[in-house]
């Protein structure tokens, strides 16, 4: 009679958070609703009704506080002892060598710039949307939030970004050996695959690259291991968090809907070869709770596609009209050859048309001789989700002309596929006399691909140069000149502050304002001056570097319009060029204007390399008169 009493009141609190759960989806979507028709811009009730439906979705299905105490007991074994190992060996090769590598909180890549700047511009003091468009994508801001809250901990710098990155990848790694585990439960086959995992180069030099897409891949994972675990043993909370998950996924970024799309083919095959137990009403029990533990997560994102189907769409719909134009005959050079040339070069060339890693292979060839196999055995034993996410980002890459970093989502599958080889390996009855040879054989494939992988990284942690894209010399101007705008005395070499990002606290306003021309800086210069107006401070040069796509007439004309233009106000007024035969001749062209100011010299060095600029200082009773002047300067410097 207790223990029925317990049920039922239990059965009635599970009751009670699901409606609540329910009851917030639909705030969320009102909310939201409002938000887009601007009824209410910016109103609070989509993201609190957000977070509060899927908290609510959770704690139905919680474990009472008797049984949380006994699962985390359980933990304390061999096993957890295992994985923390490989956790603090993931951690441990990525600080390798760290002050010289290409990321040691000196680097930043372009894209990534561009993404915080997109924090800075659009997240950061504006209401909550699940996405916003900037031109020519509509960026999702999962990953900008997440991002926010380390910046908020750590301070707003490189090293709490590449922090945040981290943590993303190696939630990444943790699953995928997880999935390992729980399909082969053998602590061989699971470290042989995470130690291909941790160091093929592809991961470990993409980890603190940047981009949204990461994420998605480890919410991809994530969502794949909660629900092979809830299907197993019947767990509702499993269940519930894979299904938020695979929403997360799909909000983070536009490669979770590869995953959404395995899953979606999946399903019918999974349907027919498991018909009679999903005749049972507990089997659609755990597809309903799934699909809901989906909806709940996903409903901010559904709703901005809904109100902005054709921003979101816009990115994709350009890369699938020239890909549909190829198949229907395009001329050379955009025809099918031209796109089936760029998957070939991608995964087979070196060099080939790589981000990073242009001089590595995203698959090391020997591994090949365990992925194909692999591929050929999870077929048979009917993983066809793994198959598929697995293959599913390689079409997408072929579609979209194939960089890399449109594959992020296929490295942990592609482990995988390799682990489901180590384990027929490992198992097979063979006999001794075959087994042997065959292992011996294997263990030289596999040291031929991890050798020359470690040594790879290794070559790569060595000069913070060695990376192009991980751009030091933008970043050290940048950080430069953000303390010459705010008119603090900059350090030489430019160094890491806590609070880089954001404007400099504790100074009075510099008495001038500032207009820069400078060469090579682009998404990461504007956003170290994003809190000085870096439209205006970098339109000195059109907002883009001069040193990749702008001649000397162009630099000219941005020059001439932006002082021409400028709007003079109570404070002095700082030209700064940077030098370089490209300027030279245009910094002659304003010298005889030099008796209305007054010239000035400044200069950094960063890796024994000195950076030179050339200033002129214009006091502010004399803008106006140098602007009528630089009117009348020839239209060309030559």
């Amino acid at each position: 009679m207790e223990l029925t009493a317990k049920k039922r009141g239990l059965s009635t609190t599970r009751i009670l958070l699901l409606s609540l759960s329910f009851l917030n989806i639909v705030i969320c979507s009102l909310g939201a609703t409002a938000h887009y028709l601007k009824w209410a811009w910016g109103n609070p009730w989509q993201p609190v009704g957000w977070l509060l439906s899927m908290l609510f979705l959770l704690l139905a299905f919680a474990p009472r506080p008797q049984e949380m105490a006994a699962d985390l007991k359980s933990l304390i074994n061999l096993r957890t002892a295992f994985f923390l190992f490989w956790i603090a060996v993931f951690t441990g090769s990525h600080l390798w060598n760290f002050n010289t590598a290409p990321w040691n909180g000196n680097g930043l890549f372009d894209e990534s710039g561009w993404d915080l700047w997109f924090l800075k511009s659009y997240v950061i003091g504006h209401p909550f949307q699940a996405a916003w468009f900037h031109p020519p994508i509509s960026r999702e801001t999962l990953f900008h939030y997440y991002v926010w809250g380390f910046l908020r901990l750590f301070g707003f710098n490189i090293l709490s970004y590449e922090a945040a990155l981290f943590v993303i990848w190696c939630a990444t790694f943790v699953f995928t050996i997880l999935l390992v585990d729980l399909f082969f439960r053998s602590y061989v086959v699971t470290s042989i695959t995470a130690l291909i995992f941790n160091f093929l180069p592809f991961a470990f030099i993409y980890t603190v690259a940047g981009y949204r897409y990461p994420m998605a891949t480890a919410l991809c994972v994530a969502s794949l291991y909660f629900l092979h675990v809830g299907f197993r043993t019947a767990s509702a909370l499993y269940l519930s968090l894979g299904g938020i998950a695979a929403g997360l996924c799909l909000a983070s970024s536009i490669s979770g809907k590869q995953y959404l799309l395995a899953l979606a083919l999946f399903a019918p095959v999974y349907a027919a070869l498991h018909w009679k137990s999903l005749k049972r009403s507990v089997k659609w029990r755990s597809v309903c709770i799934v699909v809901y533990g989906f909806a709940a997560a996903a409903t901010p994102i559904l709703l901005y596609i809904g109100f902005n189907r054709e921003a979101y769409t816009y990115y994709e719909s350009s890369f699938v009209h020239a890909f549909w134009q190829a198949m229907w005959g395009n001329r050379p050079p955009h025809d099918m050859a031209y796109f089936t040339k760029q998957l070939w070069t991608c995964f087979f060339n070196v060099p080939g048309p790589r981000f990073f890693i242009p001089d590595a292979l995203p698959i090391p060839l020997p591994y090949y001789c365990f992925l194909v196999p692999g591929l050929v055995i999870a077929l048979r034993r009917k993983r066809f989700e793994i198959a598929l996410l697995a293959t599913i980002p390689v079409a997408g890459a072929f579609i979209a002309t194939s960089y890399e970093n449109r594959l992020l989502l296929a490295i942990p599958f592609w482990a995988i596929l390799m682990a489901f080889t180590f384990d027929g390996l490992v198992k097979p009855k063979l006999q001794l006399a075959f087994k042997i040879p065959l292992l011996g054989v294997s263990a030289f494939i596999l040291m031929w691909g991890f050798l020359p992988s470690v040594q790879y990284i290794y070559h790569k942690t060595k000069s913070p140069f060695s990376i192009r894209h991980y751009a030091q010399e933008e970043v050290a101007v940048s950080r430069f000149l953000k303390n010459v705008v705010a008119g603090k005395e900059p350090a030489n070499p430019p160094r890491l502050e806590h609070d880089e990002f954001n404007r400099i606290k504790g100074i009075p306003d510099a008495p001038y304002e500032t207009l820069i021309c400078q060469k090579q800086a682009y998404s990461i210069i504007h956003l170290f001056l994003h809190d000085y107006d870096d439209a205006k401070i970098l339109s000195f040069c059109a907002d883009l570097p001069f040193f990749f796509v702008m001649t000397e007439q162009d630099v000219w004309n941005a020059n001439k319009k932006a002082i021409t233009n400028y709007v003079p106000s109570a404070k002095d007024l700082k030209l700064i060029w940077e030098r370089d035969p490209k300027t030279e001749r245009i910094i002659r062209m304003f010298q005889p204007l030099r008796d209305l100011g007054a010239e000035e010299s400044l200069s950094f060095s960063f890796a024994g390399k000195q950076t030179k600029f050339y200033v002129l200082n214009i006091g502010s009773r004399n803008i106006r008169q140098f602007q009528e002047r630089v009117r009348l300067l020839p239209n060309s410097p030559l």
